[in-house]
């Protein structure tokens, strides 16, 4: 789709103004993003010229012109934003529905021109051809976007003209930064706005296996096959991470105090990126979609925390996390900023996590209802990612360095399938 296209897709009317539609964390609503006073007092969102339904009451800002409307879920945005100040000579797209094209059969209009300033949460951007406030009527609430090569990244959100003096107000447009609505959502708690990157995993292609091995050399063709396999369960329709995300929630997460926020981070879908290549590895598949997800959500499982402590210090969390998602005999992989952390437990601390759960009130209670409760502790394998890769890539790189290139994904993956099988 051209970049004219996919920002037009992500218009909206609401009410005779303009608003522009984003991504939430949710498959049971997106927002629309626009300007308070286009709202009214029953904001009514259109999209294509078909009505879109409202969720609920918008949630405003208490004091600028910007305003949340919470409308029904619509599957196929994946909005890209960008935050802060542009790069220099950088070009911007503006996009709304002006009174002026109403009953036409080109109801939007798309301007172009040039960021002015940031200054005060407050964006400022000259048009081209210094249209008139007549001509732009209507399109107040429309979405302004920096277009880098051939990408669109929402910008902001268009409140009005900038000059004070009616009769001066041409080609000067004043917006709000996406942080704005930032605030809405953390004042109300509401839903945060999914990232660009969810879009695809294309995104952390050049991010995913980093082996900062003694002798780089000797595993760069390893990095080089795996990142060929990242691409090729791109290239066959692999789930975008919003679908994903969307999919698992705080299924991803570690611990309870682990903050919602965590399941957009960029680290956590590399970390994620990783392990579904590693599961297509050990089990032979060349396509990730809906059916193999199905038979991998019973037998190995993924999941982060942000913090850098000792993985270790989390397994009973992830232990009982393991009971919930998991078959006997299943896996758990995790992962964490930890750099130096262990492939898997020490039996010792195995034992103490699995008689440390069993000794509480709820296991018992349990154990009563089932004698083989406990039992299922035992099957599971444990495994941390990045202590993987120590062990297995980065403390072998001479292995991989002396083998051929054939062979060095047969080596990784009879290392990791073991590691993981005899976890625990």
């Amino acid at each position: 789709m051209a970049v004219d296209e996919l920002i037009i897709s992500y218009a909206v009317k609401v009410n005779a103004g303009s608003g522009v539609l984003i991504s939430a964390l949710s498959q049971e609503f997106s927002y629309v993003l626009t300007a308070r006073h286009v709202i009214g007092d029953h904001p009514e969102v259109s999209r294509d010229g078909r009505a879109i339904n409202v969720i609920e009451p918008p949630y405003h800002h208490p004091d600028v012109d910007c305003s949340i409307i919470k409308v029904e879920y619509q599957a196929d945005i994946k909005q890209r934003t960008w935050m802060g100040v542009l790069p220099a000579g950088s070009r911007i797209s503006y996009v709304g529905y002006p009174r002026s094209n109403v009953g036409t059969g080109r109801p939007y209009k798309i301007y172009t021109g040039s960021p002015n300033d940031l200054a005060h949460q407050i964006i400022v951007c000259n048009l081209d051809n210094n249209p008139s406030q007549e001509s732009i009527e209507g399109m107040s609430g429309g979405g302004v976007y920096y277009i880098d090569g051939h990408l669109p990244y929402l910008w902001g959100v268009e409140s009005r003209m900038d000059d004070e003096d009616p009769e001066a107000r041409y080609g000067r447009i004043r917006c709000f930064p996406i942080s704005r609505f930032e605030e809405i959502i953390e004042t109300h708690k509401l839903v945060q706005i999914a990232p660009f990157y969810m879009g695809c995993f294309s995104n952390f292609k050049d991010d995913i296996f980093y082996f900062n091995a003694a002798n780089p050399v000797n595993v760069q063709k390893l990095r080089q096959k795996l990142i060929e396999q990242a691409e090729w369960l791109i290239d066959q329709g692999m789930p975008a991470p919003h679908d994903l995300m969307v999919r698992y929630l705080r299924e991803l997460l570690i611990g309870d105090d682990e903050p919602d926020v965590t399941v957009m981070g960029r680290k956590l879908w590399v970390a994620y990126f990783e392990f579904v290549i590693v599961c297509s590895i050990l089990d032979d598949v060349d396509i990730i979609d809906e059916a193999y997800l199905k038979t991998l959500d019973r037998k190995r499982r993924f999941m982060y925390s942000s913090s850098a402590d000792n993985w270790i210090r989390k397994l009973s969390e992830i232990f009982k996390a393991a009971k919930d998602m998991l078959d006997a005999n299943g896996a758990m992989l995790v992962n964490s900023p930890q750099e130096n952390a262990i492939g898997v437990p020490d039996p010792e601390d195995l034992e103490e996590v699995i008689g440390d759960i069993a000794s509480s009130p709820r296991f018992r209670e349990l154990s009563r209802i089932d004698n083989a409760h406990g039992e299922i502790y035992k099957t599971y394998s444990i495994a941390h990612l990045k202590g993987l890769r120590n062990e297995h890539v980065l403390n072998k790189h001479r292995e991989y360095g002396s083998s051929t290139v054939g062979k060095q994904l047969s080596i990784f993956k009879g290392y990791y399938g073991s590691a993981i099988k005899e976890g625990s």
